[in-house]
């Protein structure tokens, strides 16, 4: 299996490969004019990769080159999120829970799951709870010494970020978060991940997601980036 990071890095050493992220939150001045002309030769260069992978998932190529890699046939896994990259991990792992909020696109992907014969993946549709539907805090809180005051729980995906409490402690390699309330999900689902397993945040960058590196940061861990949208990988100790 390696070592992650290193292959990462390894992935990134190639000078065909984007490593810097070059969007702004700042809607002006010079590096946001940068930004500007950058945008469209980054999303052109990412499309390019895409028509040659077709069935990657939307991640960035360093990502994807990763798990192409790493990912072995005794491997179990999660993706809150579902969709091409469904195939791709079931395809290079020998089993994979996916979770996806969506109706009509789960729909869409259970139809092409079950067309092609695929049945090493556990997948369910697990939508938004009822806006009033009177909900605990979750447990997260008192676990990863979560503060009220500086992080707002998604509450009406209570159940959504809690249906890994179906399977035992430390029983999954990978966790790939994808899809809705991504802290939520990240904190409620460590504890399923084995030790040395690795855990995904895809578009880390994003502000809301800030908490996951405050309390995250004594793990060891590697972003790498589309030039645009950033990706996140621990490894649990």
């Amino acid at each position: 299996m390696g070592n992650p990071f290193e292959l990462l890095k390894k992935i990134d050493s190639n000078p065909l490969i984007i490593t810097k992220n070059y969007k702004t939150g700042e809607k002006r001045g010079l590096d946001y004019m940068v930004w500007r002309v950058q945008r469209p030769l980054i999303k052109f260069y990412n499309k390019i990769y895409q028509s040659f992978n077709p069935g990657s998932p939307w991640l960035c190529i360093t990502a994807i080159e990763f798990f192409k890699k790493y990912l072995t046939q005794e491997m179990i896994g999660v993706e809150y999120g579902s969709g091409r990259s469904t195939h791709f991990f079931c395809e290079k792992s020998k089993f994979v829970v996916s979770i996806e909020h969506h109706k009509a696109w789960y729909d869409l992907v259970k139809r092409k799951l079950d067309k092609e014969g695929i049945d090493n993946v556990d997948y369910r549709f697990v939508p938004a709870n009822a806006e009033n539907e009177a909900m605990e805090q979750p447990v997260f809180y008192k676990e990863w010494n979560v503060k009220t005051d500086e992080f707002d729980n998604r509450k009406i995906y209570n159940n959504y970020f809690n249906v890994l409490n179906d399977f035992e402690n430390d029983y999954f390699d990978y966790i790939l978060i994808d899809g809705r309330a991504r802290p939520e999900c990240l904190f409620t689902s460590m504890k399923h991940l084995k030790s040395g397993g690795l855990m995904i945040l895809d578009n880390s960058e994003r502000e809301r997601y800030s908490i996951v590196f405050d309390k995250l940061n004594e793990w060891k861990s590697y972003t790498c980036t589309s030039g645009s949208t950033d990706t996140t990988f621990w490894v649990k100790p």
